[in-house]
């Protein structure tokens, strides 16, 4: 590591050593003398209890204690006082990516990424691990924080991983702690809340000189906006940047004026037309650690790293996070919710004809829909499988879901809140690698700690039980937001956009798909490719994101396989 100049030397301690990045180096602050390191951002939780004095505590009260009193973008490495034993922990956003492998010999690894580190400090043997990556195809928003290989374990977010041959880990934030303690006052409630995006958005800003804030002209990066100019941070924000996407039902443009203007920033507008997708790209970015869709469309990244590079911005503030978060969607779940609190009395109230007005569904349908769900027989949800999987990957994955989901559900929450919380975790998805990444931070304050503790906290029917979605959101934020925005009940649509991006790649993309690893592999059905694949059912029926998975996982497994070879205990099915 010393003798590259690609790394300095950040914290040394017995039995520790912390390298960052010379191009982009974390702050790295000590804990508890030399019990550990926080390494990345951190900020003082709102409403913390007072810092306890814990000589003796062990590194997992440590760190549970660092959960209550602190959030930011961060892992923390903490050690027994007594020495023997380290604890990684990654914050609840997963804002900073942890991965741990181990070199033998008593030596441990823990880094934010897998690849481009000097020789002798990756992973030892990161074999292609064909079950990962088959679950992946199948469900990758269940899957978004796994790594596809073995001998490397991805720290989840809020849980912390003991370092060693073990491999323990152990839950420290859960977000069913959090929605298991429902706010009664929602008066209060929609106070905290406002305040609360009003300070993660002011402190995520607050350590940098220059900021771009993407404006979609959507509610959520309204609701940044507005918080960054009521709190005086505006000025760190150096533009604001729209993306259009050539279409007439995904462009935005007005309403991401109105949200500039009122906020007083300067607007950038982009138009993307949908031209082809690229190969060269997708085997450029499939040296990353994992796969990802930021890969399949790289205009969006490369507008941005333009603006970077023009104006000295040091990261890129967005609104994502806010559909889940704000709970944008519905379902017979809320209902569900409505009633474990007011039984039969739910049949008169206001939800049960917003949900089947917002479902489209008779309220009867909802009604039973909602009883299913409260006694657990509600049917698979068939929007959280990949269309293009195989039969035998399809029956693999069909209990496959997300940790924090399995918790919910054994902690009895009601289906609503299930729903929220699978919500919540598939935003990892926006947390993969990007060549913008590269470039700048990416921030979310809308997926920050304090607003992710209190949202949860907050009863699905007043988040989402509303006629239209996010109704919630909107009351607590409609002065900061442009009457168009506040008053919009509908959202840009790039699904044709990219359906015409993969029409229009057809004539590589198919032959790349069919002949490729996956379908070798039997992850992928050729028959089921075949359909989606022509230009009549990109027209009407077309999933474009489960091809946009698919096409970037195949440049992954293509550019790997060449390098590694596949798992000795999971090796591909021929």
């Amino acid at each position: 590591m010393a003798a590259t100049s690609d790394w300095g030397l950040a914290h040394a301690a017995a039995g520790l050593r912390v390298w960052t990045s010379t191009h982009a180096p974390l702050s790295v602050e000590p804990i508890d003398g030399d019990r550990g390191v926080l390494i990345g951002a951190t900020f003082p939780m709102p409403g913390a209890p007072p810092c306890r004095d814990l000589p003796d505590a062990t590194p997992r009260q440590l760190i549970a204690e660092l959960s209550r009193r602190r959030w930011g973008r961060y892992v923390a490495l903490v050690a027994s006082a007594r020495g023997g034993e380290t604890w990684v922990y990654r914050d609840p956003s997963g804002a900073l990516p942890g991965f741990a492998w181990s070199l033998g010999d008593g030596l441990e690894v823990v880094g934010s990424a897998m690849t481009g580190l000097p020789a002798g400090v990756g992973p030892r043997w990161p074999l292609l691990n064909w079950d990962r990556i088959a679950d992946f195809v199948a469900k990758p928003a269940v899957c978004a924080t796994q790594v596809l290989v073995d001998d490397v374990i991805a720290v989840q977010p809020g849980e912390a991983l003991r370092l060693g041959s073990t491999g323990t880990s152990d839950v420290v934030w859960s977000p069913s702690a959090f929605a298991g303690n429902p706010i009664d006052d929602l008066g209060a409630a929609a106070d905290e809340l406002r305040a609360r995006v009003s300070a993660c958005a002011a402190s995520l800003v607050g350590g940098y000189k220059r900021v771009i804030l993407e404006v979609s002209g959507g509610l959520d990066s309204a609701i940044i906006a507005g918080s960054l100019h009521a709190s005086g941070r505006t000025s760190r924000v150096v533009e604001a940047i729209n993306i259009a996407f050539g279409r007439p039902e995904s462009d935005e443009q007005a309403y991401a004026t109105a949200v500039a203007a009122r906020a007083g920033l300067t607007l950038v507008q982009r138009r993307h037309e949908p031209s082809a997708l690229d190969l060269s790209d997708l085997e450029a970015f499939a040296r990353e650690q994992r796969p990802s869709a930021n890969a399949v469309d790289p205009k969006w990244d490369r507008d941005e790293i333009e603006r970077i590079r023009e104006t000295g911005a040091e990261a890129i503030i967005s609104g994502q996070g806010g559909d889940a978060v704000f709970m944008q969607m519905a379902g017979a779940g809320i209902v569900a919710d409505a009633w474990r609190v007011k039984g039969w009395s739910v049949l008169r109230d206001p939800v049960l004809a917003n949900v089947a007005r917002r479902t489209r569904r008779s309220v009867w349908e909802v009604l039973r829909s909602a009883r299913a769900e409260a006694v657990g027989r509600a049917p698979p949800v068939e929007g959280l499988w990949s269309s293009l999987i195989s039969r035998e990957v399809r029956a693999a994955t069909a209990d496959l879901k997300p940790k924090w989901l399995h918790e919910a559900e054994h902690c009895g929450l009601g289906p609503g809140k299930q729903l929220h919380i699978h919500a919540l975790a598939r935003f990892f998805l926006n947390e993969g690698p990007s060549r913008r990444r590269h470039e700048a931070d990416v921030l979310y304050p809308l997926f920050a700690q304090p607003v992710l503790e209190h949202a949860l906290r907050i009863p699905t029917p007043a988040l989402a039980g509303s006629s239209y979605d996010r109704a919630f959101a909107r009351s607590v934020f409609a002065d900061r937001l442009p009457e168009c925005v506040l008053n919009r009940r509908a959202k840009g649509i790039v699904t044709v956009y990219f359906a015409r991006l993969i029409a229009n790649s057809l004539g590589w993309l198919r032959p790349y798909l069919l002949d490729g690893c996956l379908a070798e592999a039997g992850v992928l059905d050729r028959v089921r490719l075949e359909l989606a694949l022509s230009p009549e059912h990109l027209i009407w029926a077309a999933k474009p994101s489960d091809i946009l998975w698919a096409v970037s996982t195949e440049a992954w497994v293509r550019h790997w396989q060449t390098r590694v070879p596949d798992s000795r205990t999971a090796p591909r099915r021929l």
